[in-house]
């Protein structure tokens, strides 16, 4: 998958002038910077006051609460400005500023956090566990800032909230509204549910042609988030959810992921047909089908237990691939023993 060339952010970091961190757009690795690169730029940034403008609709939970913990730890002053949008973690990320300021035509959001998650009953119940440590954990960082309860701001959080700039001063998530910002960029806010009249495009009105005019069929268009989201799905579906991440950073394609995919279901079979429990390993390091096969050929050369080249019954209905790929050649195993036998 192609990455955006444009990063979601900047930091610049000027020996005679306060340091300045720009975040203005999806917080997250998906266009080739990742959260540490930005920690790590934050640890090396020795100015006594840094200035984080904002205007971002949100994106990786865990890495916005690394940059909260990043900036709310670091010895400089920080101070951030919200110039169009604060919203979900991008609003965790600015309740790190030791000052808060918010343009008066600015917007905050605040709400739960989301996750996606393919499994058995227990990982659902992992991830709803996950997802409510990180609500908690993020509810104290707007509790510490505002000096609202968590009590009262977890109802917040769950009604997904959208504040002016003159909402957040009173609730006390800011500390000054400042003049507007004419800002020329847009934000995607589609995924939100509450979103206030007048942020989402609006359809456009048909009008009646004077004529009919053939109109040619819409094309699919494809983004970086999207594709994401059907590697995750893929491999959700496929029973593989902790290849998602290791696909994603490899920029593999769909049919590289669908290849991936095909060729994780032949190891898991190949290894049951040969009796060996070293499946999760050799799909975990990645290897092709074709070590795996050797591999455990070479494994069962050096059993002298008789070989039985069957699948077993639970793997006998399953939508495999040819029998041809997964049966062990007995043939060939039993003259490579006695080979063996008289070196």
């Amino acid at each position: 998958m192609a990455k955006h060339n444009k990063p979601w952010f900047t930091l610049k970091n000027q020996a005679d002038k306060p340091a300045e961190l720009l975040i203005y757009d999806v917080i997250g690795d998906w266009q080739g910077l990742s959260a540490k690169e930005l920690v790590n730029d934050l640890k090396a940034t020795t100015s006594e006051d840094i200035t984080v403008r904002i205007n971002s609709p949100g994106g990786s939970v865990f890495d916005g609460i690394a940059i909260y913990n990043a900036l709310r730890y670091h010895p400089a002053n920080i101070h951030v400005r919200i110039e169009g949008l604060a919203a979900s973690i991008a609003s965790v990320i600015a309740m790190a500023g030791d000052t808060i300021t918010m343009a008066d035509n600015s917007l905050m959001m605040i709400h739960n956090p989301l996750g996606w998650v393919g499994g058995e009953a227990e990982d659902m119940r992992r991830t709803a566990d996950m997802l409510d440590k990180a609500t908690e954990a993020i509810a104290l960082a707007y509790s510490g800032k505002s000096g609202t309860p968590v009590e009262n701001i977890t109802p917040l959080m769950a009604s997904e909230t959208w504040m002016t700039a003159k909402e957040a001063k009173a609730q006390g998530f800011i500390d000054v509204v400042d003049q507007p910002v004419q800002l020329a960029a847009s934000l995607d806010l589609s995924m939100f549910n509450q979103v206030p009249d007048g942020l989402l495009p609006k359809p456009p009105v048909a009008q009646p042609p004077a004529q009919p005019v053939p109109q040619p069929a819409p094309q699919p268009q494809s983004t970086d988030q999207t594709a994401a989201l059907a590697v995750v799905q893929l491999c959700n579906q496929a029973g593989y959810p902790e290849l998602a991440e290791t696909l994603l950073r490899g920029q593999a394609s769909l049919d590289d992921v669908r290849q991936r995919l095909t060729d994780c279901e032949t190891i898991k079979n190949l290894c049951a047909a040969a009796k060996s429990d070293q499946a999760a390993n050799y799909i975990r390091s990645g290897k092709s089908v074709e070590t795996v096969r050797t591999e455990l050929f070479e494994v069962l050369v050096n059993n002298q237990q008789p070989i039985d080249n069957g699948l077993p019954p639970e793997l006998q209905h399953k939508n495999t691939p040819q029998p041809s790929n997964l049966n062990i050649d007995s043939q060939a195993l039993y003259q490579q023993r006695n080979k063996n036998a008289y070196r």
